[in-house]
């Protein structure tokens, strides 16, 4: 909770690269409302998967993994304007997560925004991976 705690005290920088952060959960819609109104203090959206449906498209399925309930695989994901998965990040552990200032600099790379990297040195050292894009997902 301490990542989108801190995604929510820092949604200005967000939005000023034009990036929406939008959290995920196997919780039912009455939690995933509550951490919408309290650790994301209303700043982005909260989405409920409870028959983790988007989840385990993207292979993020832990089944059984917390007390004998489904939860999702903590990941944070970048997909592109286009709706493709640029980079995902897979953590172990909550020491693990990443800070939103690891998630920033990975955004301004794939923007081509860090260092003089170029916007295709940039796009070449992020991690393609085939996965479904989010507009299947619009329904």
């Amino acid at each position: 909770m301490a990542q989108l705690r801190e995604f929510a005290q820092r949604s200005s920088e967000f939005d000023k690269l034009g990036v929406s952060v939008i959290a995920l959960s196997v919780d039912d819609q009455q939690h995933a409302h509550k951490v919408w109104e309290g650790i994301a203090q209303r700043k982005f959206t909260v989405l409920s998967d409870p028959a983790a449906k988007v989840i385990k498209q993207y292979g993020l399925l832990h089944a059984e993994g917390h007390g004998g309930e489904d939860i999702a695989i903590r990941t944070t994901l970048l997909i592109d304007p286009k709706g493709q998965e640029a980079w995902r990040r897979v953590s172990e552990s909550v020491p693990d997560i990443p800070t939103a200032d690891e998630i920033l600099q990975r955004i301004k790379q794939a923007q081509g925004q860090v260092g003089g990297v170029g916007r295709r040195q940039a796009e070449r050292s992020l991690q393609k991976t085939e996965t479904p894009t989010l507009r299947q997902f619009r329904h």
